[in-house]
């Protein structure tokens, strides 16, 4: 494993009964990474980060954490990895009892209340207002953040995070995004995210990928085109509309289910619509939606709607700034083949 590289998984494969939910090929994370990981429900986003939790285990394949194989892996290194699970569980005690726990299990007792006042804030609630509060007293949003203060406290090398804003609302996401940023800046720590909310999630990871059906995708599945696709000779095509369609090889076994995802990195915002005379070039005509500036990256996010579908292209800001886009502006995407990839 490479210096850098902390995860590594090849092959990896999980089944629950008959059904299977992860079939990762190749997939390497490297220290320091936000990665954010997307996908449908039933994707396998949560299988995926309780095997790098090391709460299950695979059905063949192999994980490797730092140069340890999965099934090898020392108690006290584990402990290098904290999960955040959707519904987070709190002792039946107080807030103060809650995140001392972990550091108690591990032995460390020096300078308890300063941590706790530390993990606290970090999270955007005030110490002396919380500390002495019992479990049955916190909304689900205070119960998420002490949640994620509890890990916090560890200084974990490893922070996983499944769906970690379904209970806050809108005022607790910058203290905890904050957080968030705090431990992959201050501490290093390396953290992976699977969340449904695709713009927080821009706003905060360094790469994302996608998961589609246990499979990994090259990039984030914001652009999975599912639906019917009607046979047309040696061509399969998607109607997005009675104007706008995309025809593909029939060769390539494209499913209904299992679709097509378009990588926005290779899509093409023109202002002018063109003539596309070759089948591996597909030109679409759209509506810009939203325009969102992705600053751990410093590039832009363009969403537009093709129509029965929102269709997201990402380009550096760079270009952005000649192309002088605008929200409802009529514009045309343009993109080959190469572009067009099917979960495998």
């Amino acid at each position: 494993m490479s210096a850098s590289a902390i995860y590594k998984i090849k092959e990896l494969v999980k089944s629950y009964g008959n059904k299977p939910v992860l079939n990762v090929k190749n997939l390497t994370i490297n220290s320091g990474e936000i990665v954010g990981v997307v996908g449908s429900n039933g994707s396998g986003k949560s299988t995926l980060l309780r095997h790098l939790a090391f709460l299950e285990s695979q059905d063949s394949g192999d994980l490797y954490y730092k140069d340890y194989h999965s099934s090898q892996v020392p108690l006290d290194v584990k402990r290098d990895i904290s999960i955040l699970l959707p519904e987070p569980y709190l002792l039946k005690r107080s807030v103060k009892e809650n995140l001392t726990f972990g550091l108690k299990v591990r032995g460390e007792k020096e300078n308890l209340d300063a941590r706790v006042n530390e993990a606290l804030e970090l999270v955007g609630l005030l110490p002396k207002k919380f500390i002495n509060r019992f479990w049955h007293e916190l909304s689900s949003g205070e119960t998420q953040r002490v949640a994620l203060a509890a890990r916090l406290i560890l200084k974990p090398k490893i922070l996983l995070l499944d769906e970690p804003t379904n209970s806050l609302d809108i005022s607790g996401i910058p203290a905890f995004t904050e957080a968030i940023l705090y431990a992959n800046r201050v501490w290093g720590s390396t953290i992976v995210i699977a969340s449904h909310d695709l713009d927080w999630l821009s706003s905060i990871a360094t790469r994302k990928i996608g998961l589609h059906f246990g499979r990994m995708m090259e990039f984030s599945t914001t652009n999975l085109i599912l639906g019917k696709w009607e046979e047309n000779g040696d061509k399969m095509v998607y109607y997005f509309s009675n104007k706008e369609s995309m025809s593909l090889p029939k060769v390539w076994g494209i499913g209904e289910k299992r679709g097509v995802a378009i990588n926005p990195r290779m899509i093409n915002i023109i202002q002018e619509k063109i003539e596309c005379f070759d089948d591996y070039m597909i030109c679409l005509e759209g509506i810009v939606k939203e325009i969102v500036h992705l600053t751990k990256t410093d590039e832009i996010s363009v969403k537009i709607q093709v129509g029965n579908q929102l269709i997201e292209a990402i380009e550096p800001f760079i270009t952005f700034k000649n192309n002088l886009l605008y929200p409802s502006q009529k514009t045309y995407i343009c993109f080959t083949h190469d572009a067009v990839k099917i979960p495998r």
